[in-house]
């Protein structure tokens, strides 16, 4: 059956007021404005509840903690700005960047989200290190990255050997999940996709406590990084969580034995001056923990985790918490100019560790 063209042209004919409905509906998804008053004050509130944050050029957390530190110390503190509606991250001039700075990052711009603040960025200019943030899977985390990188993402998603994820407590099946990346480890490094038990104790041990933290239950999360090195056939693993800090929690829950223990050590003929670099150091330590087992389970299996490392199941431990960079591969500690809320877990693995 034909139709007539006259007729179904005259249907499809708009009024002039339907015409100026539809043309004003178009131009207010584009400049939602009545005038331009109106827009230069939306333009200056805009400009005065943003916050641009631009990190140093060597954003390399293991190499350079005290600066990337201070960067992350100041993005987390705006969670708590109620006037703080925007963060820019500005990522244009970095020119070294690693997966500790990334996951740090990432769980940084959770944390501000959880509290309703947006967050966006600019892409560096050095296609290296742009190359290696894409690979790192944090971009795969994001909303509303540009197309170009969209379609890189998409190009490297079937060969990308590189993991960054976040669990919270909508997330279920942490432990298998944490399992399902751990035979990904082997494989990458073995080319067998089997179970790890040092590992598996480990990272499941610093889940428990991520999620032991005295925060909403809808604020916990942590982020695991996984970035396989080609060129050196290692796996670097990152762990982030959100938390208080095992400093500060301890702060908030000292027994009456722990503050005889700082009261003993005052006493010893030593140069040292007890500090939170010698408090963690002790955390980590099983005659500490073995004496104290009074203490909230935050402490408990941290000497674990130490342990793995010194059995050389694991490499190059570090962990960062409140304001204490400390080595547990060689027992130094460097105390940082900021406070960092939460923990901060970075380990290596090779096939030795096998």
């Amino acid at each position: 059956m034909k139709l007539d063209n006259k007729k179904y042209k005259k249907n499809r004919r708009l009024s002039k007021w339907q015409h100026y409905i539809r043309n004003y509906i178009r131009i207010r998804k584009f400049f939602p404005f009545n005038n331009f008053k109106e827009f230069y004050n939306e333009t200056r509130y805009r400009e005065k509840y943003s916050k641009i944050i631009e990190p140093c050029a060597d954003f390399r957390l293991i190499d350079n903690p005290v600066e990337v530190i201070k960067t992350i110390a100041e993005l987390k503190s705006l969670a708590k700005n109620v006037k703080i509606h925007r963060v820019i991250i500005d990522l244009t001039n970095i020119i070294n960047i690693d997966i500790g700075a990334i996951s740090l990052m990432l769980s940084s711009v959770k944390e501000l989200r959880n509290h309703k603040i947006r967050v966006s960025g600019t892409q560096p200019l050095d296609e290296d290190v742009l190359d290696f943030i894409i690979k790192s899977g944090f971009f795969g985390n994001m909303s509303n990255v540009s197309p170009h990188i969209n379609n890189t993402l998409q190009s490297h998603k079937k060969n990308n050997k590189n993991t960054l994820i976040i669990a919270d407590c909508n997330t279920k099946g942490r432990g298998q999940l944490i399992g399902t990346n751990i035979k990904q480890i082997r494989k990458l490094l073995l080319g067998v996709e089997n179970h790890y038990q040092p590992l598996y104790t480990i990272l499941m041990e610093m889940n428990a406590n991520a999620f032991e933290h005295a925060y909403n239950d809808n604020k916990k999360h942590w982020v695991l990084g996984i970035n396989f090195d080609e060129k050196s056939k290692k796996v670097f693993v990152t762990f982030t969580d959100n938390g208080l800090g095992i400093i500060q929690q301890l702060n908030l829950k000292r027994s009456t034995r722990v503050k005889e223990f700082i009261s003993d050590f005052a006493k010893l003929k030593t140069p040292d001056v007890f500090n939170n670099g010698i408090l963690l150091q002790k955390v980590f330590d099983k005659i500490y923990n073995s004496r104290f087992k009074s203490q909230i389970n935050r402490n408990r299996g941290l000497p674990t985790i130490k342990d793995k490392n010194i059995k050389n199941q694991i490499k190059n431990l570090i962990c960062i918490t409140n304001n204490v960079y400390l080595d547990l591969t060689t027992d130094k500690y460097i105390i940082l100019d900021d406070d960092f809320t939460g923990t901060f877990y970075y380990l290596e693995l090779e096939a030795e560790n096998f």
